[in-house]
């Protein structure tokens, strides 16, 4: 499409929403999904002040994409999935078990954990590529995500794993709750911080690796954390933030797969990620909870209120 062209930008965007070729629905189903699940685990990560826990654990999953590969010999979707699951949930394992300890903090356990899993993949990714199969492995849309390459098998993988997922959340609301805004008091309590701390995890890590297709390991740490860090300039309640951060993220997915379509050549997970990063933009500027705008209205009524109570 020529730059610039707006009547064809908006024939094009018109043509994807239409649905009338299976792939752009396929694309639209699965990147719609992805930023609804990580909308919804994203805001219990960022909450609990966790975000770069999701960055450690996409990346995490490529060494377990990689070697998948290098078992099979094949681009098989469950093997190399299963490969990133098993990497993922290892990789936020580990900062658990690094951080709790007294001489390293979380964020040295997420740096190192990041680092070395990454660095394992990138090397293991190298090696593929330069063998004799590895040219057609197409294992590098891993890293990038291609929405347009998920399968309906796929998307309804997806789609099951996320209706458990908002069942589990569902069900372990409200210890999940306590246990973001106040450990010491769920402690007090009784409840078992440390499972659900785990549990919190192991969801991460299956958002993650249901996210890589359509987002990529590199991206998929910003969708699990712009849409919650912007819900929460339009809510000051867990129920609102968590609403608000899943409309986003799917909204988001949604714009991210036609642009994706529209602009040929570009991937979807950048698109979908530039897409919440407008939304998070608009959300410091107008949001109502902290927002720019709303608290520059308020000071200057608050000046106001002081000058004419100072007249008197």
């Amino acid at each position: 499409m020529k730059t610039g062209s707006t009547e064809i930008f908006w024939s094009r965007a018109a043509e994807f929403f239409s649905l009338q070729y299976d792939f752009a629905l396929y694309a639209l189903l699965a990147a719609v999904l992805v930023g609804v699940i990580c909308g919804l685990v994203g805001t219990f990560m960022v909450l609990r002040g966790m975000s770069l826990v999701g960055d450690a654990a996409g990346h995490a999953t490529l060494p377990g994409v990689a070697i998948a590969f290098l078992i099979t010999g094949t681009k098989s979707a469950p093997a190399l999935l299963l490969g990133a699951l098993a990497s993922a949930v290892l990789a936020a394992m580990t900062i658990t078990w690094i951080s709790r300890g007294p001489r390293v903090r979380a964020d040295a356990a997420i740096g190192i954990v990041l680092s070395t899993f990454f660095g394992l993949g990138i090397v293991l990714l190298s090696y593929i590529q330069a063998s004799p199969t590895g040219q057609q492995a197409g294992l590098s849309e891993y890293l990038f995500g291609n929405a347009a390459a998920v399968t309906p098998a796929q998307i309804g993988v997806v789609a099951l794993a996320g209706a458990l997922l908002v069942v589990l959340v569902g069900v372990f609301y409200r210890p999940l709750s306590l246990m973001v805004f106040d450990e010491r008091f769920a402690q007090s309590l009784g409840l078992p911080t440390h499972w659900l701390e785990l549990g919190l995890m192991a969801a991460l890590a299956v958002a993650v690796v249901l996210s890589i297709q359509a987002v990529g390991v590199i991206l998929v740490a910003a969708m699990l954390i712009i849409p919650p860090s912007a819900a929460r300039f339009l809510s000051k309640k867990l129920p609102g933030v968590m609403f608000a951060s899943i409309l986003i993220g799917g909204i988001s997915g949604a714009i991210g797969a036609m642009i994706s379509y529209v602009y040929e050549g570009v991937a979807t997970g950048p698109a979908m990620v530039l897409v919440a990063v407008v939304f998070f933009a608009l959300a410091l500027a107008f949001g109502p909870v902290g927002g720019a705008l709303p608290r520059a209205l308020r000071r200057r009524s608050a000046r106001q209120i002081a000058l004419q109570r100072g007249l008197r």
